[in-house]
């Protein structure tokens, strides 16, 4: 009988002893690999939000693991892809994308059997029922997808050119929609605030009830007392009772009307968002996304972090301070005490809802499922609207018919929240007149003026007002300004009455004596002060000798005659070898003070003497200044 050996038992830890480990290093799994393996893909956005893309729903399987793979990069922490809003949108792409490919007659068997012929084949479907510009981003959409598949080597040597090459995204060149008229702009915000008012005094109403309900009770009616009974339990519990009508049946609209004399309901949402767009500029993305967390500085402003989307992901955060206003009159009317207000009126459902954001309604708790069907069951009902998508119905246009808002053509107003920011932004710019280092707050200067100022009528028409004016202001100058001419009986007053004359030009007695000398000429005029040129900042006058004509500081005497008519002939010659509008711009100025302010105020027998001994070459390249040698 043979004995067998016991097992050596494995050495225990202990005092002194070190754990048994295992062999190698550890490195855990990266995501694009997971994503490839089970084709499921985990998305945390910056926004908090979370969501799993299963691949394996989707036609096509020949192309799930490396499509996976790349997707969980573009949606990873170090991708471009980091709201959930974004990410929807890219799996929706790829979704339609794999449809196409198995409804051709020869789909790809696998990533390397794809084609640029069929990507752009794939972009020619789209326009069947969609516009160009949306088949040109749904194709840049997927190009950057495909970009991330690793390795590269997968994909064919064609496509991989094809997806480097430049103008993918290349469209047509669209604008933001156009803001709304003042009086429509006006309209929508009385609208909106009236609403809101009503909100905050139904809430008030209900604070000073149960106020009162739980310190002394005994002061309220009967009736009042069984209504805060119920408004009590509503608000401890967070369950709104069953209403029933006369005959037995649910009467949902009885129960939403006692919801809301505790917590906001649906229809609050829509002048929320409005006075909120319409007070602080912002989108109706970054209202939607208001955090809770926020600071309170010397009751004046309110400090807060907002999410900026559509920036990069370094930039997807802005800290702001909101004016609160001094009085409460001013809480519907500032950024800061609008945000306060909202964040008073949503504190009893946030409490049940326990989203990050500010927002919270009781949607109540039936329903068909959807979007919000697991959030109504788990809390009674109360819900962040926005916390699973933002893109939540609102019915604008029943809240603009409700109020009677009307266009300036009289037809029912279409209200759009993008047109609603839109018209801040213009507003904003007219306001600094038309500085957009000042007018962006909440875009760069490129944003500003692509997606909300350029496009818009109003602001058009006021910029051109502004131009005209500006014009009209440089003419009435130009006109004004009254060239000094020293003729002889100047010089002889300068000789007889030096200090009256000196005056009456603005220069010293000595200076006027050397510019009749000569001493101060410049090309076709005599200079007062070359060191303080209403042309130059700093320093002396460094400017064109063709703006000496319309200078303040410039002297022109009759021996200056000669070289003003030469000027005259170089301007003629000027005029007939360019065009009559870069003439215009250049010299007509010039012409028009040298034709009607100066040489009218010489004799005929004057000009007719100077013309006599008029310089042979005075070029104009001599007037305009030096240049580099070409």
């Amino acid at each position: 009988m043979s004995e067998t050996a016991a097992p050596i038992p494995a050495p225990r830890p202990g005092r002194g002893r070190t754990s048994a480990m295992p062999e190698g290093t550890y490195q855990a799994e990266s995501a694009p690999v997971t994503a490839a393996r089970t084709l499921v893909v985990l998305f945390h956005g910056e926004d908090g939000r979370r969501w799993e893309y299963d691949f394996s729903t989707l036609p096509s399987h020949a192309l799930h693991a490396e499509l996976a793979a790349a997707f969980a990069v573009r949606t990873g922490p170090v991708g471009g892809l980091r709201t959930k809003v974004s990410a929807d949108a890219s799996f929706q792409i790829l979704r339609r994308f794999l449809l196409f490919l198995e409804s051709l007659k020869q789909p790809p068997r696998s990533i390397s059997d794809l084609t640029s012929r069929q990507l752009e084949r794939f972009r020619l479907h789209r326009t069947e029922s969609a516009s160009l510009a949306t088949a040109r981003a749904d194709l840049m959409g997927l190009i950057t997808v495909l970009r991330h598949v690793s390795p590269p080597d997968l994909l064919d040597q064609e496509l991989r050119e094809y997806l480097q090459q430049p103008g993918h995204s290349r469209h047509q060149k669209r604008s933001g929609l156009p803001g709304y008229s003042d009086r429509e702009f006006r309209d929508i915000m009385t609208a909106a605030r009236s609403d809101v008012a009503a909100i905050r005094d139904r809430m008030r109403r209900t604070d000073r009830l149960l106020e009162t309900f739980r310190s002394t009770p005994e002061v309220l009616t009967p009736d009042e007392r069984a209504s805060a009974a119920v408004l009590d339990k509503i608000d401890r519990t967070g369950t709104i009772p069953q209403a029933r009508n006369r005959i037995g049946l649910q009467d949902s609209a009885a129960r939403f009307a006692l919801a809301q004399e505790v917590f906001l309901i649906e229809p609050d949402l829509v002048p929320l968002l409005v006075l909120g767009i319409g007070l602080t500029g912002r989108n109706a993305e970054t209202i939607k996304e208001l955090p809770t967390e926020h600071r309170v500085v010397e009751d004046r402003a309110v400090a807060l972090t907002l999410i900026k989307r559509r920036r990069s992901k370094g930039n997807s955060r802005d800290t702001v301070h909101w004016e609160i206003g001094t009085t409460e009159s001013r809480q519907l009317h500032t950024p800061g005490g609008y945000y306060l207000l909202l964040h008073h009126l949503t504190r009893r459902g946030r409490r049940l809802s326990g989203g990050q954001r500010i927002w919270s309604i009781w949607a109540g708790a039936a329903g068909r499922r959807g979007a919000d069907w697991e959030a109504k069951a788990a809390a009674n009902g109360h819900i962040d609207p926005f916390g699973a998508r933002l893109n939540r119905s609102l019915h604008l246009n029943r809240w603009s018919r409700r109020h009677g808002l009307t266009d300036d053509s009289g037809q029912p107003l279409a209200l759009n929240l993008n047109r609603l920011k839109t018209t801040v932004e213009v507003r904003t710019t007219k306001a600094v007149g038309g500085h957009l280092p000042s007018a962006s707050r909440t875009n760069t200067l490129d944003v500003s003026f692509a997606h909300y100022l350029q496009g818009d009528p109003r602001i058009r028409e006021w910029a051109d007002q502004v131009i005209t004016s500006a014009i009209d202001d440089a003419e009435n100058a130009a006109r004004a300004f009254r060239p000094q001419i020293l003729d002889a009986a100047g010089e002889q007053a300068l000789a007889t009455a030096p200090d009256a004359t000196s005056q009456q030009y603005g220069a010293e007695p000595a200076v006027l004596k050397n510019a009749v000398a000569g001493q101060l000429d410049t090309l076709a005029s005599s200079c007062l002060d070359s060191d303080h040129s209403p042309f130059t900042k700093n320093g002396p006058c460094d400017v064109s000798f063709l703006t000496c004509l319309r200078c303040p500081n410039a002297l022109i005497a009759e021996r200056h005659l000669p070289a003003l008519l030469a000027v005259v002939d170089s301007l003629q010659e000027a005029l007939e070898t360019t065009s009559v509008d870069s003439w215009i711009e250049e010299h007509g100025r010039t012409w028009l003070m040298l034709t009607r302010l100066i040489l009218p105020k010489f004799t005929d027998a004057q000009r007719d003497k100077a013309a006599q001994s008029k310089p042979v070459f005075l070029g104009l390249d001599l007037l305009d200044g030096p240049k580099e040698p070409r």
